[in-house]
């Protein structure tokens, strides 16, 4: 198995399980390019209660994760934000393509800004 078919089915995996799993707080929506790119600036974002990860790709789709506080009730609520590959900068696309990760998710930056440095 290639590491790109590797990848499209571990996306369509989490995807299936959401889907599967019931939960009510999980929704799917499309963007479009631009739109997606600015939801995906957020992933530079620190945030204890609203957080925005890049989750992956498939060959023709980019996937985030978004996720914030209910607003009825109580818990979490996520939605995965998808958009084409074709409605993103050809820059953005051929890092998905290759297996780099175009935005670094705030939560896999914790701890790398300080090492080599006495706590």
């Amino acid at each position: 198995m290639t590491d790109g078919s590797r990848r499209c089915a571990t996306v369509a995996a989490a995807i299936a399980g959401l889907l599967l799993t019931g939960c009510t707080g999980t929704r799917i929506k499309r963007l479009s390019g631009p739109a997606f790119l600015k939801q995906a600036e957020q992933t530079e974002q620190v945030g204890s209660f609203v957080w925005t990860s890049y989750i992956g790709s498939t060959q023709q789709k980019a996937y985030l994760e978004y996720g914030h506080p209910a607003f009825i009730g109580g818990g979490m609520q996520t939605t995965v934000y998808w958009t084409p590959l074709s409605e993103l900068p050809t820059n953005i696309v051929a890092q998905i393509k290759t297996g780099t990760r175009p935005w670094t998710n705030w939560m896999d930056r914790v701890g790398q800004d300080h090492k080599g440095t006495a706590p």
